[in-house]
């Protein structure tokens, strides 16, 4: 009969929100999130883990990462706001984004970090661009992996030409 503990080896290659949340709970009540700032690696983990709950979508690390930098840059608030966006999600016990959106008490500066993470994450960019220059504070975050493009993704080839030819358009496609 075989005694040895059970092989689980492949539950922890990626973070799960779940994972997520436990830790971030631990996190907050030792104290860490708030004295200072987490390593790189646990802020990749944590930013993925976010941004998964607030999109609903599976999200690339470094895109997350990405995304929560370039937001700081312009909101240098931002990784406390995240925090307590974190810990809001983990003492309610929210996994998902449509728990998420009917929570008691997500309203406010939590509704605005998740929006402001999620705008990032769909457009691109951080910030608030303006009209007619190239100076407006606006942070670059990504174009190719903007997750408005997985909307048309079918339709529409990134960037913005058509790999098709000139003209595809001009005829419907094929019922398939």
């Amino acid at each position: 009969m075989d005694t040895s503990p059970p092989d689980h080896r492949g539950a922890m290659d990626r973070p799960t929100r779940r994972l997520f949340l436990m830790g971030t709970a631990a996190m907050l009540a030792s104290g860490a999130l708030i004295s200072r700032p987490l390593p790189a690696i646990a802020q990749t983990a944590d930013s993925m883990a976010i941004a998964e709950l607030v999109t609903g979508k599976t999200i690339d690390p470094a895109l997350a990462k990405r995304a929560v930098d370039a937001i700081t840059v312009t909101q240098p608030d931002y990784p406390q706001a995240l925090s307590r966006l974190a810990s809001f999600a983990t003492e309610q016990g929210i996994t998902d984004v449509e728990t998420l959106k009917t929570a008691d008490g997500f309203d406010g500066e939590l509704k605005n970090t998740a929006k402001t993470l999620i705008s990032a994450l769909y457009l691109g960019y951080a910030g608030t661009p303006v009209a007619h220059t190239s100076d407006d504070g606006v942070q670059f975050v990504t174009y190719t992996q903007a997750l408005t493009y997985r909307l048309t993704e079918p339709y529409t080839p990134i960037p913005s030409y058509s790999r098709q030819g000139t003209g595809y358009w001009a005829h419907l496609p094929e019922a398939g």
